[in-house]
């Protein structure tokens, strides 16, 4: 049975233009007691990231329009949201999103497709939750 309390008051953005991945997140995510907010674009994430301020963000990598590592750099670059710690979902790593992970700018990726316990495992670690 899911720990309820494990994200109770912590809010995930989930930016992913996979509806089947958001869906996905928000149920398993919701199951654990976080709000989750969802983005279908980086543009529209972005948006999001600056109205609701959530505690953390997950980010696609391939996307059309905007790509998850300009995303990052755009949200990092912005006081509002520079703090908000970033981890990329991806299906394959390309040599953009492992610069902008290795530079720090974010705290890592999940490979898609990611356990459950992969998943909850990397939030924990970059939220600090002691479970």
């Amino acid at each position: 049975m899911p720990d309820k309390t494990r994200g109770a008051g912590l809010k995930v953005l989930v930016i992913d233009d996979e509806p089947g991945v958001c869906n996905t997140l928000t149920v398993l995510l919701g199951e654990e007691g976080f709000e989750v907010l969802g983005a279908s674009s980086g543009e529209y994430g972005i948006g999001i990231a600056r109205e609701n301020n959530p505690d953390i963000i997950l980010l696609d990598i391939e996307m059309p329009g905007m790509a998850g590592p300009k995303v990052c750099r755009i949200l990092k670059e912005d006081p509002a949201t520079a703090e908000i710690p970033i981890v990329f979902l991806t299906g394959k790593l390309n040599l953009d999103a492992m610069e902008v992970t290795l530079d720090g700018v974010a705290q890592g990726y999940i490979m898609k497709p990611f356990s459950q316990f992969d998943l909850l495992d990397k939030i924990d670690e970059v939220l600090d939750l002691s479970v």
